[in-house]
């Protein structure tokens, strides 16, 4: 990215946030890989934003990074510009080198790992910036082994992801249609042991926002919840687009025609997916909105939904497991409240309202 670019890009984000009445906004370094751009850029970007922005708007800046290149000197310059970074990291060393390669072929998990000792290792403010892990559902690994590991690591919590994959080229394990909920089994058997610990230490954002949508608190992000979302992609050369994951749709399906040079953020509201993709659960199939966990589930990822007969008009492709973990962390939770405190608050899990024994 240019620094035209990015003076354009931090440009439009003043003049949208002022005109909208934001106090504040999250600017997120994603890839690729974005510590390939160089300390210089993420200076030049950061020093800008605060001179630009401040103090009718405060940033934050966050960056996501597979930790290939992470060394001292890059945690002493996010310390140094308040950069929050999350590390990408798919469990043992076996499931993460299963994908996770260089350009040889070769597993990138000792790097990595390395980054990670870096890290624990470094004063308590740095530590600090480390958020929790992301990790892509591997189900050729054995889950547990994946929750211990990532636990072992030191991390503070993880953040597992479903792999992107549409109606016409599921993801793996999964065949459009069929029955099983593989994704669903793999996830339960970490919900369990990590809810019989009770640890609020070591934090999982997907369960957690199941809980607080069980309960009607609004805590969903843009693959659950069904929430609204207000996140725009800038590309290297300006170009705004929806979310990256809606590229394994379809070829340059992204490619709506607007730039930050040329247009101004809330342009986008006029393009018809981005309008899918920012309108939450208010664009879903009929059948996720009868659904009864529909409030919960929101219909999943929307590049989930995709299908070239249908566009984005169907069920999620993990339909079938977002309705299995769901009911069970609901079984679980409600299990542990009282009866009165259930009746007072008029809560029953799903096998109850549909007259089935619970499982």
């Amino acid at each position: 990215m240019s620094q035209g670019v990015v003076d354009a890009t931090i440009a439009r984000i003043r003049e949208h946030a002022l005109r909208h009445g934001l106090e504040s906004v999250n600017i997120v370094f994603h890839g690729g890989e974005p510590l390939l751009a160089g300390e210089n850029f993420f200076r030049y970007f950061v020093e800008a934003a605060n001179t630009r922005l401040r103090p009718s708007v405060r940033p934050h800046f966050l960056m996501q990074t597979n930790a290939t290149l992470l060394s001292c000197r890059w945690l002493e310059l996010f310390a140094e510009l308040g950069i929050n970074f999350g590390i990408s990291l798919d469990g043992t060393p076996e499931a993460h080198d299963a994908n996770r390669v260089d350009h040889q072929g070769r597993g990138s998990y000792q790097k990595v790992e390395e980054a990670i000792r870096l890290i624990t290792s470094s004063d308590r403010s740095l530590h600090n910036l480390a958020r929790p892990v992301l990790t892509v559902i591997n189900l050729e690994s054995d889950p547990l082994d994946v929750y211990r590991h990532l636990r072992g690591l030191g991390f503070k919590g993880a953040d597992f992801h479903l792999p992107d994959g549409t109606h016409d080229a599921p993801a793996p394990g999964l065949v459009d249609g069929g029955t099983d909920t593989p994704y669903a089994d793999w996830l339960i058997a970490i919900f369990n042991e990590w809810f019989d610990q009770a640890d609020g230490s070591f934090r999982i954002r997907l369960f957690e926002n199941i809980i607080g949508l069980i309960f009607g608190v609004e805590l969903s992000t843009d693959n659950i919840g069904g929430r609204k979302s207000n996140c725009i992609v800038i590309e290297t050369d300006g170009g705004m687009e929806p979310i990256d994951a809606l590229k394994a749709c379809a070829e340059g399906i992204t490619k709506v025609g607007l730039n930050v040079v040329n247009n101004e953020i809330d342009d986008a509201y006029e393009i018809p997916l981005f309008r899918l993709y920012l309108g939450g659960a208010d664009v879903l199939c009929d059948t996720c909105k009868s659904c009864p966990i529909g409030k919960v589930c929101g219909g999943g990822y929307l590049p989930h939904r995709y299908s070239s007969a249908n566009g984005f008009d169907n069920p999620s492709i993990y339909c079938r497991d977002l309705m299995k973990l769901i009911s069970h962390i609901q079984e679980r939770v409600l299990d542990t409240l009282p009866p009165k405190v259930r009746a007072d608050m008029q809560l029953a899990t799903l096998s109850e309202l549909q007259g089935a024994p619970a499982r």
